[in-house]
């Protein structure tokens, strides 16, 4: 059931990646840009990169029979320790640079959410509009780096099961 390898190729590629993607966002923040925005979307790119280069290693040179399951359960795993590491790396940099980086975000999104009003308001309501826009203003250190995780964890996911997909036997 628990396969110390597959959790030791998680860990490599998995961290890797998550590196990669921590660096991407310092480098956005640092350059200008939100990286919590849309900019921020550029930090998604080596989770694909790196669960195909995970499950592709773990085939060749450890499971030649690669089935289903396992491509799957390798790249889950490298999904969610880029995820993990990459956020607790991103919430060492919102403690490191402060609460502007985190400011910045919020004072963006809420421009964003003024702009496109009307258009929330028929999709969402009224109310649910009022609720988003005040949530924003309750945005902490901790509750960005869980969103942070959260959408890299389902982004690495989906990536996990179109690789597990094409590299079974």
């Amino acid at each position: 059931m628990f396969n110390q390898t597959i959790v030791r190729v998680g860990i490599r590629y998995g961290v890797m990646s998550g590196i990669v993607c921590f660096a991407l966002v310092a480098l956005l923040y640092f350059v200008g840009y939100n990286p919590f925005g849309d900019m921020g979307r550029i930090s998604y790119l080596p989770i694909p990169i790196f669960i195909f280069l995970a499950i592709r290693y773990y085939k060749k040179f450890i499971e030649t029979e690669l089935s289903f399951g396992k491509g799957l359960r390798v790249g889950l795993a490298v999904a969610f320790y880029s995820a993990l590491s990459s956020a607790m790396l991103v919430l060492v940099l919102i403690y490191l640079v402060g609460p502007v980086i985190l400011q910045n975000h919020i004072t963006e999104m809420q421009a964003l959410l003024e702009e496109t009003r009307e258009q929330q308001i028929q999709l969402l309501g009224e109310d649910a509009y009022k609720n988003v826009y005040n949530a924003l203003e309750n945005l902490t250190p901790s509750t960005q780096a869980a969103d942070f995780f959260l959408w890299r964890l389902i982004v690495g996911s989906i990536f996990a099961l179109v690789a597990a997909v094409f590299f079974r036997k």
